[in-house]
C-alpha cells in the first residue's frame, strides 16, 4: 500500500470504528489541509481494555530525558523500548535504545544502526513474548503537539502490515508519543480488529517492584499505587 492508501485506512478506522467517529470526521474535515501533520485527537482513541504497560525504572528515565532533549533543542527524538508481555494486555518495557545522531534531525528518523539493532533483536526473539515499541517525542510547536499526528498512525500501520513479523504477530508492536510535558503516550494497532487503542494505565516499577502510575494522555494520575509516591 502506498503512504495516501494507509492514510485512507487510518481515516476509515478512527471513523467508522470509533464511538466518536464524527468528531474525528469534523477533525479530518477541519485540519486536512495539514496533510500527515493532521492531530489525531487522543482524548478520543478507544481504550485497551484490560491492559497496562509496566516501565522499569531505567527505562523511565530515558524518556523523561527524552522530554528533555525535545524540549531543549524543539526536534523529534526517536526510540525502540524492548519488553515482554508478561500477562494477557500487560507489558512491561526494560530496554531503551536510542541514538543521539538523531537529534540533527526535526522530524523523528530511524538511522540505520538503530534499524539493525532492531532487526537483530526481533530476529533473536521470535514467538517468545517480545513487545517492540517504536516511539518518538513531539516539541512543543503549534497547536497539537500533545497529540499523535495522522502521519504518526500511518507509520505505525504500516510498520505493523509490511513487516510479517509483526503482522503474523511473531513479535507484538506497540507505539509510544513522549509529549512536551511529560506525558508518555501508548497506542497499540490490531491488525486483526483493525483499529487502534490506547492504553491509559501506565506504571513505573521500582527495584523493590513497588509500583507508581505515570501520567499519559492528560490524565493525572496520582493515586499511590502499593504505597509508593508518585514518581515525577
Amino acid at each position: 500500500m502506498t503512504r495516501e492508501q494507509y492514510s485512507q485506512k487510518v481515516k476509515g478506522i478512527m471513523i467508522q470504528k470509533n464511538p466518536y467517529g464524527k468528531h474525528h470526521q469534523q477533525n479530518f474535515n477541519t485540519y486536512g489541509s495539514y496533510g500527515e501533520m493532521t492531530p489525531i485527537n487522543s482524548d478520543i482513541i478507544n481504550d485497551m481494555p484490560n491492559a497496562r504497560i509496566i516501565l522499569s525504572e531505567q527505562v523511565y528515565e530515558m524518556l523523561l530525558a527524552v522530554q528533555d532533549v525535545t524540549n531543549e533543542t524543539s526536534q523529534e527524538f526517536p526510540f525502540f523500548l524492548y519488553g515482554k508481555e508478561i500477562a494477557n494486555n500487560e507489558i512491561e518495557f526494560t530496554e531503551f535504545i536510542s541514538s543521539s545522531n538523531n537529534r540533527q534531525n526535526t522530524e523523528a528518523s530511524f538511522n540505520q544502526d538503530m534499524i539493525n539493532s532492531l532487526q537483530n533483536k526481533v530476529y533473536e526473539n521470535l514467538n517468545n513474548g517480545l513487545v517492540v515499541c517504536h516511539g518518538h517525542s513531539h516539541p512543543p510547536i503549534g497547536n497539537f503537539h500533545q497529540n499523535f499526528s495522522l502521519g504518526d498512525f500511518i507509520s505505525f500501520m504500516s510498520m505493523n502490515q509490511e513487516n510479517p513479523v509483526f503482522k503474523n504477530k511473531q513479535v507484538e508492536l506497540t507505539s509510544c508519543l513522549v509529549t512536551s510535558t511529560g506525558d508518555i503516550n501508548f497506542v497499540f494497532y490490531d491488525n486483526e480488529t483493525e483499529n487502534f487503542y490506547r492504553f491509559t494505565n501506565v506504571f513505573v516499577k521500582d527495584k523493590n517492584n513497588n509500583m507508581a502510575p505515570v501520567n499519559c494522555y492528560g490524565l493525572n494520575q496520582s493515586q499511590q499505587i502499593n504505597g509508593s509516591n508518585t514518581l515525577r
